[in-house]
């Protein structure tokens, strides 16, 4: 951590040589600071603005010490919150891939069916036609019976008028051997 441009702390600062009192040149002898925009230390605020300063920037340290540790648990709190989204998405990624394999199980066997159905369908189409032409010989048939019945009603009156025929046959025998 670096320290420039700034003023060190007061224990950490040395005393300044006032007048009557020497010390030894820091910068090594006629190497002197050069002026700058800096104050000269000798116009320093009293010690009790300082410890008023030192006082409020301890109240603002704590202050800032409480709300890095307010943050630090709300951080804990949302690495908590965020590994359980992330455990929640890791089982939901999991369902999607079952529930994925499942359908594509189901599509699987649906397209089966499909294939079986459409092979069935396929083999039925002789028997229907089989079918649609027992239908035409069965319809060809019902006409022939049809026709049928007719003859053999004309046949049953053919045999009425014959049979009645017959049963005039000896009358017609006796008058035909009378007429002889």
């Amino acid at each position: 951590m670096g320290s420039k441009g700034r003023i060190p702390p007061l224990h950490q600062r040395r005393p300044l040589p006032g007048p009557g009192i020497m010390h030894p040149e820091p910068f090594g002898s006629g190497v002197r600071p050069m002026p700058g925009p800096f104050p000269p230390f000798d116009i320093l605020p009293p010690p009790e603005v300082m410890d008023q300063k030192i006082a409020a920037q301890h109240v603002e340290m704590q202050k800032l010490a409480t709300e890095n540790q307010r943050l630090a648990s709300s951080q804990g709190t949302l690495r908590q919150e965020l590994a359980a989204a992330q455990h929640e998405l890791q089982i939901l990624h999991a369902q999607i891939g079952a529930i994925k394999s499942e359908r594509e199980q189901q599509m699987g066997n649906l397209t089966d069916k499909i294939a079986k159905m459409e092979s069935e369908l396929k083999a039925t189409d002789p028997v229907k036609l089989e079918l649609q032409q027992a239908r035409a010989d069965a319809q060809k048939l019902a006409v022939v019976r049809e026709e049928l019945i007719a003859k053999v009603h004309q046949l049953n009156q053919d045999l009425q008028r014959t049979h009645t025929d017959v049963q005039q046959i000896p009358a017609l025998m006796s008058e035909l051997e009378s007429l002889r």
